[in-house]
Parts: structure tokens; sequence; C-alpha cells
């Protein structure tokens, strides 16, 4: 199997070389030489080679990069991939800068991640959202239709959706390209959480039709933290302009080894990944069954979620057992087996190609036996704020990025523009970001969500006070 990038990061390792350029360790942990700093940095670095000047020379002549990129293309039934090292939050920036521009309104998913706002910031373009349809008894997002594309195409310029979803719920893409398609519009997917699903016959973004696709190799594949591509059909747009965002956005320092984990995963599930997916997703579909025993718990697959639900995911909905999802979240952790994410009410747990069937079934009775040990009366589902925000958009992220702000108690922000971005984590989705209009609600929803995650990016952690555009 041709690995480029993965056979020439191993050459480097038994050259004995000693660069005069960085990195500044010099590649010294390579070859396990002392060295006065090993007790601090010497492990974390011992596998760090650098692309350029490493892995490949200083002008990438050998072309391991393109060839490897050009493999992944290939696998995932892509015209042309870019590897990434900024995560698919890099790829969502590129993606929306390819298809967008300033003023130019584009429909957007708002249960997408974060990066989209970034993304937004960065050139200029006027959110339209959609938003997906919620499960009637769980409050959780179910695809986003078709039909919410239909009015918009008109007066927008592409249109970008999440899947999976967070919570491993999938969008009919092939629905949504259609639409796309027949009115010459670009459709990106971000289907960050759903790498594994390009190695699913059919199952890919790209092969459903959309004409970009961004993956985090890092989540449900083999690589490093920070890995993702990005992947395009030349149906619409010309390849030259995702480069030339690819490459604003890029480091001028990337890492050959992260980069090498790409291109090994792509040859690892090219060449046994269908055998080793058909056994976690029967895995994972017992593991389901089994938890589906647990009195009051509901777990969601294609039949409770009402639409396809990723087979690798494992999503629990806790209100029948009384039981709370942080509480199972904190316990978990003290196991050593942190969940992907928890709140009062879902339990979500990720799955790869790395995790053994049998451990997978040994997990689900433990999980339920947690479960039970934390029982109580049950309760009527919440409302799950953060799969429903509908704001009132009254400039663009990047006016009010850009605009003089000034800090005021949180609710005397109230009727006033947002000047920065709240943002449980997890998932990544903003309650309320720059240049949308404070209310009441949606301080209401931040302070809940507060109670169970991190609510990341503004700038007082307190969540006493916050930036708003000085009008």
């Amino acid at each position: 199997m041709e690995q480029p990038l993965v056979e020439a990061w191993r050459r480097v390792r038994t050259l004995g070389r000693r660069p005069m350029q960085v990195p500044g360790h010099k590649l010294r942990y390579l070859e396990g030489a002392p060295g006065w700093a090993r007790e601090f940095v010497g492990d974390t670095v011992r596998d760090d080679i650098p692309l350029q000047g490493g892995v490949d020379d200083n002008a990438y002549s050998h072309g391991y990069l393109r060839r490897a990129e050009a493999l992944w293309a290939e696998a995932v039934g892509a015209d042309h991939s870019r590897f990434l090292v900024g995560g698919s939050s890099q790829g969502n920036i590129a993606a929306l800068a390819t298809v967008g521009d300033q003023g130019v309104p584009i429909a957007i998913d708002r249960t997408s991640h974060r990066s989209t706002q970034a993304g937004l910031v960065l050139i200029g373009a006027t959110p339209v959202w959609i938003y997906p349809e919620l499960h009637p008894d769980f409050n959780l997002p179910i695809g986003v239709p078709a039909s919410a594309l239909e009015g918009l195409a008109a007066r927008v310029n592409g249109f970008f959706a999440t899947s999976p979803s967070y919570v491993g719920t999938l969008s009919d893409v092939e629905a949504l390209a259609a639409v796309a398609r027949r009115h010459g519009e670009p459709l990106i997917i971000d289907q960050a959480w759903g790498a594994h699903l390009d190695f699913l016959p059919g199952r890919g973004a790209i092969h459903q039709g959309a004409d970009f696709s961004v993956t985090s190799v890092h989540k449900t594949l083999l690589g490093y933290s920070q890995t993702a591509v990005i992947s395009m059909r030349d149906a619409v747009i010309p390849r030259s302009t995702l480069d030339r965002w690819v490459d604003l956005t890029s480091t001028t320092s990337p890492s050959g080894t992260l980069m090498a984990t790409i291109d090994g995963s792509r040859a690892a599930m090219v060449e046994g990944g269908g055998p080793r997916l058909d056994d976690l997703i029967d895995a994972v579909g017992s593991a389901r069954r089994r938890l589906a025993t647990v009195r009051g718990l509901a777990v969601l697959d294609d039949a409770t979620a009402g639409c396809a639900v990723d087979p690798t995911k494992i999503t629990l909905i806790l209100p029948g057992t009384g039981a709370d999802g942080v509480a199972i979240g904190e316990a978990l952790w003290q196991m050593g087996h942190g969940p992907e994410s928890a709140d009062h009410d879902t339990l979500i747990l990720t799955t790869s190609v790395a995790d053994e069937p049998e451990w997978i079934l040994a997990f689900a009775d433990l999980l339920a036996d947690v479960v039970e040990a934390h029982r109580s009366d049950p309760r009527p589902p919440s409302a799950q704020s953060i799969w429903r925000v509908e704001p009132e958009v009254v400039m663009t992220p990047r006016e009010a990025f850009l605009r003089e702000r000034r800090r005021v108690p949180m609710r005397e922000a109230i009727g006033h523009v947002s000047a920065e971005q709240f943002c449980p984590y997890p998932p990544g989705v903003p309650l309320l970001a720059p240049g949308e209009r404070v209310t009441a609600e949606s301080l209401d929803a931040i302070v809940a969500a507060s109670a169970s995650c991190r609510v990341a990016y503004c700038s007082d952690p307190s969540l006493e006070s916050m930036l708003i555009v000085n009008d």
C-alpha cells in the first residue's frame, strides 16, 4: 500500500541528521541523544519531524505531500484534497472563504461549529441561518431538511450544513446536494465527526454529491490531534480558489509527523478499514441493544431518532432513568473512560476503529451498571437551547467583530448587539455570536449551559460581563 508521507517520514528517522534550520530541538530526540532539556521536553517531541526541511526538502521537490493528497482524494471520491493541521476549524474557514465574499449571503446550519463564525468574520459574508429539525421528544437535531434550502436558493451563494451532527444524527446529503445542484450553488458539508463515513460505500459526503467536505482525521480515524482534510469536486468552483484559502490559513511550518498520520490513516482504511468498520458497527449495534434494556434509557439509533444515525456513535438520553449525565460523566472520567460529552440529559460516546469490539461490549455492560447506580425519579427532558437558537442578526459577524466595543454587566447587555461569542464546549455550537441581538433567553441559555460545561471564547469566563457593540 503506497504511503508517500509515511514512508518518507520513516526514512528521516534513520538518517541521523543534524539540521542547521528549524525546529529548535534539531531532531536530537529522534536518536535518543542526551540533552540538558531532555527531562523537560524529550518525550513530547521525540517524533516531531517538520514537513519542510524534514520529511521533504525546503522546496517540497519530492512531492510527497502532493501525492498523499491525491491518494486521499481518490479514496474518498473527490477531485482534489488538501491536508490540514489546523483541524476541521481550518477546513470550515477555508471552505466558507472559497464560496463567499464580503456581503455575500450564505445559508448556514445554525448548529454548526464555532469555526463557521470565524470564517464569516474573516471574509465578511452574511449568514442566512437554516435550522435542523428537532426530535419531538429528545429535543436533539435530526438533520437539516432539503426544504430548508429550497426557499433560500434564489438569494444565497452557497449552502453549509453539518452532518453528522455532534449527537450523531445524519442529514440527507443527497437531497441537499440535489437542491444545490439544481440551483447551481455549492454545498459544503462539515463532516468533522464522520471521517470514517468516507470509507463506508456511498456514505461519505462527496460520494453523496457535496461539493466540499471537511473531515477531522483525528476524531474517528487514526490521525494525530489537529489533523483534518478538506476535499472538493471540480463541479462549481476551481480548485485553485480553495488552494488559495487553504494556503492563507495554514502555518508555514507544517508538521510532517501530523500529515504523515493522515496519509497512514488513509492507507489503513483502504487496506483493511472495511472489515474493521464492519466489526465496529456490529459491536456498537450490540452495545446499543444492551443499553436499551436499561429501564427508562433511550438510545439514539435510526428507529428512535427517526433519521439516519452514525452507526459508530453511542448517544444516550437519560431523563427516563432520572440519572444526571454530568454525574455519570464524572464517574466515567474517574474510571478512565471519559465520555465525549455529558450534560444533564445526554451522554455522548465516540467509538473508532481503534476500539476492539470486545471492549465496546464490555463497556456497554459497565455503562449500564453506572446508569443504574445513578438512577433516580424519571423527569421530562429539558429543552436543549443550544439546538434551537434562532438569533436576530443585526449586523454581519465581521462588522460586529471590528466595531468599537464596550463592556457592560451581562443583564445590561439585553437589547444590544453582542461583540463576542459564547460557546458551550463541547459541542462548540455558539449560543450567541458577534452581530446578534442579546436577549434574556440567550443569556439564560448561556448560564444554564455553564452548569454542565465550559462556556468558551468569551472575554469574561465568570459570565458577569460581556462586550457589546458600542452604539
